[in-house]
């Protein structure tokens, strides 16, 4: 997750056709040859809910499951609050629909200025642990340190208190009454998302460290959950030397090399871990011996990207095993729909946008370095006269901050440059000290700062190209080339896949196309249209890929819903039949948006009730959590499911 998003969730025009009235006459009736009208939805049907403390806007995160409890995270946002864990009881959720409360069963309060973002529960031994991640979020209280994050009015001198990191474990055997085994531990100041196994009689986890440093994969023994143990700490700069691939380094408007998140299955008797390391790629590692993980592979994104013909943009999100193991179903997270850049002196230099003030394609101007940080307005030298464009360099304070100091002093836009230590990396920035600057802002690069600096004066002007938001892969991991068909079946074009190469990929329409049928552009208005996070369906990972049939995925994807997707070789769409979709060897299959309002979803977890019906959880930024189920819809024929 991008953490300087700023959620502005607004149902989509095109989508309201709840599941209830699909009928297969509608699919016969339309011009799509036989496939689900794009926007329609088909195949999910929601049979509880629960809105946990209430619909708050963009508060919830992943979600996890277990013996019948749901558990689902908090993030920061409207506010950095102690909201932390909540706890469901999934039976209960059921029973109550259509009522959408009174199934939360108990929270767990997270430390001031601390977020759970992701949650966990693993079963050692008689103990049903909860591993929760923290990350400090908000403004500052007194108490602590001043960062980007946390910062005071003004953005320095006076003190804050910082939230906690690393992460923290409970005892959840009774789900009613959890119990810490052990508070904040490890002593990163954040952890973003762990997994946990079990092999050779102990338990382990593997978790993403907020240290921006290279080694933020970590692995910790939890078989005595009370007192876990640190056994290694690795990451890109251990994996280069060992063949991680570096032409695809730091590339589009969120450049970064880091660890977002991790999976880990039993692959051919061997542990296997599957880190989605950004612009690195996917990344694959032989765990066996847990306290030194062993690099397997990388992946490499193809260039130009297959669907816009674009630079690829990187942005390894969240991704998992398919087919037991052969495949990994990865997904990228892109907030930025225009691969954004600032010309200065004759120069391009790549940038990124604020997510606040105005549209950062209107900034054109002359350049003035200001000479710091801009955390207070007297930082900032008034403009000499219209037309100027301040040069603000990161650090101590909020961006907004840094931009409405600029715009209070007379500029017409701002652009922040990257400080030495995070160097070329690029943020969107969000919106954080009130009140909010209406002149435009980009983001530059440390380099891109200093040769503006070097030569001030000059003009910059900002420009955008529409790149299309974040999608679906599929990549081989079968150990050996493979063939598929390009274009479709009857093309009669393959090509041959290498290990950790793509074969195929899968985006709903808005993703990759500009403007709507209107004419209408699907901007940020419409809310994210990125996706998020990814499951296997376990009922079909043993379905051998063809035509008709294949390993399933359930993805959550923002305001474009929950989709299911199968990998089938052969099939194309270009949406020529108003089908919804753009992919290649991958067929949608289902699609839910919230009919009512909208959806913004962030987790998916595939789970059975006790009776063996099969569960997708789904937590909704908004709205809480969604318990779905999901049959094939069947209109056609063996283009959706062949049920029997």
């Amino acid at each position: 997750m991008k953490y300087s998003k700023k959620f502005n969730v607004r149902k989509l025009t095109t989508v309201a056709v709840a599941t209830s009235m699909f009928t297969v006459a509608l699919a016969h009736e339309s011009p799509n040859e036989g496939h689900i009208p794009k926007d329609t939805n088909y195949g999910f049907k929601v049979i509880g809910r629960d809105t946990l403390s209430g619909v708050i806007d963009g508060l919830y995160t992943d979600v996890w499951s277990h013996k019948g409890y749901a558990y689902i995270g908090t993030f920061q946002d409207p506010d950095c609050t102690d909201a932390g864990v909540f706890i469901v009881d999934i039976d209960a959720a059921i029973a109550n629909s259509p009522a959408t409360e009174g199934a939360t069963i108990a929270d767990i309060k997270s430390a001031p200025n601390t977020r759970i973002n992701d949650v966990k529960v693993h079963s050692v031994g008689d103990v049903d642990v909860l591993i929760t991640t923290q990350e400090p979020c908000g403004s500052a209280i007194p108490g602590g340190a001043v960062s980007d994050a946390n910062s005071n009015a003004n953005g320095k001198g006076a003190p804050g208190q910082v939230g906690q990191g690393g992460i923290s474990l409970y005892d959840v055997t009774d789900p009613t009454k959890p119990k810490a085994l052990k508070k904040n531990f490890l002593e990163y100041e954040g952890v973003h998302n762990t997994f946990a196994w079990d092999w050779d009689g102990k338990s382990y986890l593997i978790g993403t460290a907020d240290t921006f440093d290279f080694f933020d994969t970590f692995i910790v023994d939890i078989s005595k959950p009370q007192s876990p143990k640190l056994l290694s700490i690795t990451g890109a700069l251990d994996w280069i030397p060992q063949g991680a691939n570096l032409d695809q380094l730091e590339t589009g408007s969120s450049a970064g090399i880091f660890n977002h998140d991790v999976w880990v299955n039993i692959i051919d008797g061997v542990p296997t871990g599957l880190v989605s390391y950004w612009d690195l790629g996917f990344v694959t590692l032989d765990l066996s011996d847990p306290a030194n993980p062993v690099f397997l592979g990388d992946s490499t994104y193809p260039d130009p990207e297959p669907i816009l013909g674009q630079p690829y943009e990187g942005n390894a999100h969240a991704a998992v095993f398919g087919g037991n193991g052969d495949y990994l179903f990865a997904g990228d997270e892109d907030f930025s729909p225009s691969n954004f850049a600032v010309d200065y002196d004759g120069t391009a230099y790549p940038a990124a946008g604020a997510l606040f003030g105005g549209d950062p394609n209107d900034l054109i101007g002359s350049v003035v370095w200001t000479g710091g940080e801009g955390c207070n307005i007297t930082d900032i030298p008034m403009a000499n006269g219209a037309g100027e464009v301040a040069l603000i360099q990161r650090g101590a304070c909020d961006f907004s901050l840094k931009g409405y100091n600029a715009e209070q002093q007379g500029y017409e836009g701002f652009i922040v440059a990257n400080d030495a230590a995070r160097g070329e990396a690029l943020v969107n920035m969000s919106l954080g000290t009130l009140p909010e600057p209406q002149i435009p802002g980009i983001f530059v690069g440390y380099s891109t700062g200093e040769a503006m600096k070097s030569t001030p004066f000059a003009t910059a002007t900002a420009s955008s190209i529409f790149d299309g938001w974040g999608y679906l892969h599929v990549i081989n991991n079968t150990g050996v080339d493979v063939t598929v068909p390009v274009g479709g079946m009857t093309s009669g074009n393959t090509a041959t896949i290498p290990q950790m190469g793509e074969l195929g990929y899968y985006a709903p329409y808005q993703t990759v196309q500009e403007f709507d049928e209107d004419g209408m552009p699907f901007g940020t208005e419409f809310g994210d249209l990125t996706m998020h996070n990814i499951e296997a369906d376990p009922l079909t990972q043993d379905v051998t890929p063809s035509f008709n049939a294949g390993p399933r995925m359930f993805v959550s994807w923002y305001s474009l819903g929950m989709r299911a997707l199968e990998y089938r070789p052969g099939h194309f769409h270009a949406n020529l039949n108003d089908e919804g979709s753009y992919s290649q060897n991958v067929h949608e299959v289902g699609r839910w948006i919230e009919p009512d309002g909208g959806s913004n979803f962030w987790g998916v977890h595939v789970d059975e009730l006790s009776d063996g019906t099969q569960i997708i959880l789904a937590s909704d930024r908004n709205n809480g959590l969604y318990v779905f189920t999901f049959s094939c819809e069947n209109p056609d024929g063996a283009l959706y499911c062949d049920n029997p």
